[in-house]
């Protein structure tokens, strides 16, 4: 089943009006917590019988927790029915569909169709300075079908 994830984020924003992760995630009862781990690891998403959780590493700078806690609060609404969890630590392997997923998941929701339309054109490092995300996420926004 192909998910639009595009009208997803869109649906979200629009019932709650935040694209801020946090806030989406306490809105949505998911639990998040902030861990010190080594630099490999960036977060993860787990869901218990009663609870769901993101970790996020709490090392990282402000903005890359904002953008892990975006991706893994794509697996919390787009795969919590899937019998998989996700620790990302290793990227020597290659990205997966619900990798590929998630990051779509958080460029949609970080990155606001009329802010990109005003500067598509600008140099993919640009973007990614002037949103404050990295430059994979402002390519997943690029490349999405609207566009």
């Amino acid at each position: 089943m192909k998910k639009n994830i595009h009208a997803r984020v869109k649906h979200l924003v629009q019932k709650y009006e935040t694209r801020d992760p946090l806030r989406l995630a306490k809105y949505l009862n998911i639990h998040v917590v902030h861990k010190e781990y080594s630099p490999h690891t960036k977060g993860y998403y787990i869901k218990t019988i009663k609870n769901k959780f993101i970790v996020v590493n709490s090392t990282l700078d402000e903005h890359s927790q904002r953008i892990v806690l975006a991706h893994e609060l794509g697996h919390a609404i787009l795969h919590s029915s899937e019998p998989i969890y996700f620790v990302r630590e290793y990227t020597l392997f290659p990205i997966g569909p619900y990798e590929a997923e998630a990051n779509k998941f958080a460029a949609e929701l970080l990155i606001d169709d009329y802010d990109i339309k005003e500067i598509r054109y600008e140099p993919i490092n640009l973007i990614a300075s002037a949103l404050k995300v990295n430059e994979k996420l402002v390519e997943y926004k690029l490349n999405s079908e609207q566009y």
